[in-house]
């Protein structure tokens, strides 16, 4: 592995990633997920001005599930993650894509049976920063599809429960907070 911690002097024909210090591996992979929510943000954005709202949440929906079940098997298999109970849903809800982007507390009550809270979202608040209200529907609406898609990937019989979601958490520190079980 190699200790580069920047990338500023001459030209490296032979670079790659691995030449770069952990640190700096780390720092790109936070880049990098960062840059993930921002793709998603910006094609919703030019789909609802072209299409409108209703048709841009569609087409988000539809990605999002084609994208979850493709993520989701291949960090599976790569972690070795198996089961199809609460803990290998949360195991990998630690390690997905959009994992480093959202405070996340995971709380394992039993293996079929935990709750989650999130204490930081960017999309919750880059839509309350919009001003439009989207917010008020987003987590009741778009993230209850895709806890369902996550959640059926492990288990047709896993339900994902909002028991706290915007609007009503709005500006108190906590999210959202979900029961998983099944």
């Amino acid at each position: 592995m190699g200790g580069m911690t920047d990338y500023a002097g001459e030209f490296r024909p032979d670079l790659t990633w691995d030449s770069f210090s952990e640190e700096m591996r780390l720092k790109g992979l936070d880049l990098y997920r960062k840059m993930f929510l921002a793709v998603d943000g910006f094609w919703y954005l030019a789909a609802k001005e072209r299409f409108g709202n209703e048709i841009a949440m569609e087409m988000d929906l539809w990605v999002w599930e084609k994208h979850m079940r493709y993520e989701l098997k291949h960090l599976t298999r790569m972690f070795n993650i198996t089961g199809n109970d609460v803990e290998a849903f949360f195991k990998a809800s630690q390690l997905m894509a959009w994992a480093g982007n959202i405070r996340m507390e995971l709380e394992l009550l039993s293996r079929s049976h935990g709750i989650m809270r999130a204490t930081s979202c960017p999309t919750i608040d880059a839509l309350v920063k919009e001003g439009e209200g989207r917010e008020q529907n987003f987590c009741r609406v778009i993230e209850q599809r895709m806890m369902d898609f996550q959640t059926a990937y492990f288990n047709p019989n896993m339900k994902a429960v909002p028991v706290r979601i915007p609007p009503e958490t709005l500006g108190c520190g906590l999210y959202c907070e979900w029961k998983i079980t099944c």
